[in-house]
């Protein structure tokens, strides 16, 4: 069930192109989602502080085209803008795997 909210607010929120992602849960749908659009060198079992660095860096050097990538765009923007928590479960492993279509 906290793996259907955290899928369904993040698909949302691409498609409105507004708010923030809150919390860990829906951060690791992201960054799975953004791992299946570009080769990133984390995965379902990186801690989140590792995993922010290592999202930030490769965001500092993608650009995807605001009017052909709208989503990806703002997928950009949404964890740009997060400051995940220092605490990491089972389920946001889930959500990543989830996120990164596997």
């Amino acid at each position: 069930m906290v793996e259907e909210l955290a899928v369904n607010a993040v698909e949302k929120k691409l498609d409105m192109q507004a708010s923030i992602l809150v919390g860990n849960y829906e951060y690791y749908y992201a960054c799975g989602k953004l791992k299946g659009l570009m080769d990133l060198a984390v995965d379902e079992k990186t801690a989140p502080l590792v995993m922010k660095e290592i999202v930030d860096e490769a965001l500092a050097s993608y650009t995807p085209d605001e009017e052909t990538e709208p989503v990806k765009a703002y997928l950009k923007t949404l964890l740009l803008r997060y400051r995940p928590a220092d605490e990491y479960d089972a389920q946001m492993a889930d959500l990543f795997l989830r996120g990164s279509g596997r």
